[in-house]
């Protein structure tokens, strides 16, 4: 019998935000450690996100967001594929840790219109998720060999945006603030050692500013492999 060739499983989209907060001469970032009985990553700590979901396309008919984020920047296939990855950065984040990115003067009010799945506490508190306080910052693809993978892109946000208060909803555990030099030291995967030794070699002053150069992070025959675009 012949052998059976293995097809690669495709990468689900999914989306992080990298949240940090500035304190005298210190940068914290937000980190939360897996659950030991999570699929993927377990006992790791990672920034808030997760998967792309349906919700996050049909929640734009609502907010009719629009975003001046390049889709070759972000290698999408439109600008409404854009905007579902960086709702479902926002979303996520809420979910995870209690932080809503939002646009702190404006309010858009409920009329009629039917709630997608884990979009109630926006549209219930007519709350707009701020997808312009995104700086987008690379993107990773788990590699071909493992059988659950993600196609993730990475985004920079200001504490400052957020509003609400920490608190966990079990998918990610200890969740906190934790000073960006320490963050290295901590059970982390390669490519967020990557991007912390990049937020780290950044000038403070820049963090939240577009640096105009964007990576893709994976693995190629079992060693990293980096390209910029």
């Amino acid at each position: 019998m012949k052998n059976l060739r293995l097809i690669p499983s495709y990468p689900k989209d999914a989306a992080s935000i990298i949240v940090l907060k500035k304190k005298i001469r210190n940068t914290f970032v937000l980190m939360g450690r897996r659950p030991a009985k999570s699929k993927f990553m377990p006992n790791i700590y990672v920034f808030p996100g997760g998967s792309v979901d349906q919700s996050d396309y049909k929640i734009n008919k609502y907010y009719e967001l629009i975003t001046s984020l390049n889709k070759n920047k972000i290698k999408t296939r439109s600008n409404n594929h854009t905007i579902a990855i960086m709702l479902a950065a926002i979303r996520e984040t809420a979910e995870e840790s209690g932080l809503f990115l939002v646009n702190k003067n404006k309010l858009k009010s409920r009329k009629n219109f039917i709630i997608p799945d884990g979009w109630n506490n926006f549209v219930e508190n007519s709350l707009i998720p701020d997808i312009e306080k995104l700086i987008y910052f690379g993107r990773a693809i788990t590699p071909s060999f493992l059988k659950i993978r993600f196609h993730a892109r990475f985004f920079i946000a200001n504490f400052d945006n957020f509003i609400g208060s920490i608190r966990t909803n079990g998918e990610l555990e200890d969740i906190s603030w934790v000073n960006i030099k320490d963050a290295k030291k901590l059970p982390i995967a390669d490519v967020t050692d990557f991007l912390i030794k990049r937020l780290i070699d950044l000038n403070k002053d820049n963090l939240f500013i577009d640096t105009g150069a964007y990576p893709i992070f994976t693995r190629k025959n079992n060693k990293k492999w980096i390209k910029w675009d």
